[in-house]
């Protein structure tokens, strides 16, 4: 009869309270992790976009070059590049691509122009702001402008 105590005895797996501490702790754990992820998926797409803006003023500039001219590469620079992005998947910003200042009616691109990424209503990046890159390379964020890190947080 020692033996079958013995068999009852034993417990093999895990109580229900214990159970129940680990989800409280993963509970926990994901709780501060998540906002953490959201903000570096943000950083993420945004550094993505600042790329893009520095792969469009290259071809801006090597455009001129091949070409003579801004206003002989306006139309087409504002074409092949003023459109949202990211290209595939959810796109995120509209792309403009302006004098600066505006040259009404046609805005022929100058030797003074600016690239602006908005973000899209409705999108992760909705509440990110607006990003500009302008000929001299200055980068702004909103309304923080400067040559250094002022796309990043």
């Amino acid at each position: 009869m020692s033996t079958i105590n013995k068999a009852f005895k034993q417990q093999h797996g895990f109580t229900l309270i214990e159970m129940m501490i680990v989800v409280a702790i993963i509970g926990v754990l994901a709780a501060i992790a998540y906002p953490s992820y959201q903000q570096y998926v943000i950083k993420t797409k945004r550094t993505d976009m600042m790329s893009e803006m520095h792969n469009i003023a290259s071809e801006i500039e090597s455009r001129k070059l091949a070409q003579g001219s801004y206003s002989n590469i306006s139309a087409k620079v504002k074409t092949d590049f003023a459109i949202a992005y990211p290209r595939q998947g959810t796109q995120l910003y509209d792309v403009t691509i302006n004098p600066e200042p505006l040259t009404p009616p046609d805005n022929t691109l100058t030797a003074k122009w600016k690239i602006t990424a908005s973000p899209k209503i409705g999108t992760q990046m909705a509440g990110d702001g607006n990003l500009t890159l302008n000929y001299q390379g200055v980068k702004c964020r909103d309304s923080v402008c400067g040559s250094s890190d002022e796309w990043s947080d």
